[in-house]
């Protein structure tokens, strides 16, 4: 017996965390497994950046959306495996996992004035310049030669005495 963990409309969650999508008219509509390509997003957070797919996998047809949600909690579901809805679903997952896609409604919103949003995956900028090098340790003299425990920056020149009398 599987259980619901977490339902927004017409999707739900199960409690090993894969999702599902309600799909049809009210009255005669199936369960479609969804797949998902990043880690780490809430539930919530996949429906909103549409981070799922169809896998290709359906049920049965129900006579309403809680019907397919009892039969799914009491294992009364017949799967089998539709090859349209998986290519469909192969397109939609090319085009989605795009690092800098974001849904047509929220682009949408934002030309219309709305806050703009970050994708929940992307690292956050950087506060200042990076260049690729770890920090530096307190051991470090800074003055190009590396004292017990440190070593100089690689990209950091010296300059020698000649040079600063000469100015």
């Amino acid at each position: 017996m599987t259980r619901i963990r977490q339902r927004r409309g017409r999707h739900f969650m199960d409690e090993n965390g894969r999702l599902y999508w309600i799909n049809g008219p009210e009255d005669h509509c199936y369960l479609s497994e969804q797949r998902q390509w990043r880690q780490g997003l809430s539930f919530d957070e996949v429906l909103d950046w549409k981070q799922c797919a169809p896998s290709g996998v359906v049920s049965q047809r129900f006579g309403s959306p809680q019907a397919a949600c009892e039969a799914f909690e009491h294992a009364r579901v017949v799967w089998v495996s539709d090859l349209y809805l998986r290519r469909m679903g192969n397109q939609m997952a090319a085009h989605r996992s795009a690092d800098d896609y974001k849904p047509t409604v929220m682009k949408q919103a934002e030309e219309r004035g709305a806050r703009p949003r970050r994708q929940p995956w992307l690292l956050p900028e950087p506060a200042g310049p990076v260049c690729g090098l770890p920090p530096r340790t307190p051991g470090d003299s800074g003055a190009g030669t590396p004292e017990p425990g440190g070593l100089p920056h690689p990209h950091r020149r010296r300059r020698s005495a000649g040079q600063l009398t000469e100015r």
